[in-house]
């Protein structure tokens, strides 16, 4: 994993902010939402075990389809006009792109592939 450190940082920082949603909304709303949030994130840790086990474009491109499709979706939902809404919508398009365009960006910051 050290010829791609922005993905891995990327990958971290998505497992991180997801583990965080999830006790937040637990210790909100309580176990109704539960099932959905752990199934998301089970569907994020299939696309990066592929990314990272496999260096799949495929699994890349599926992960980066799940941050902008649910940024987008939140950007239309009520809850949008939210400041938490709106860091979300920022987060999970700017996660995207990040793990989409990690290469461009390793070599704009000119990161040695080991």
């Amino acid at each position: 994993m050290k010829k791609r450190p922005v993905l891995l940082l990327a990958i971290i920082l998505t497992l991180m902010v997801e583990l965080i949603l999830i006790i937040l909304v637990y210790h909100k709303i309580g176990s109704e939402r539960l099932p959905s949030q752990i199934g998301r994130l089970a569907f994020q840790l299939i696309f990066i075990t592929i990314v990272l086990i496999r260096k799949s474009n495929i699994g890349l491109f599926l992960l980066m389809a799940y941050h902008i499709g649910t940024g987008l979706l939140i950007w239309y939902s009520s809850n949008s006009i939210e400041l938490f809404g709106k860091v979300l919508i920022i987060y999970h398009i700017g996660i995207g792109l990040v793990i989409y365009f990690h290469e461009w960006i390793e070599g704009k910051l000119k990161l040695e592939k080991v």
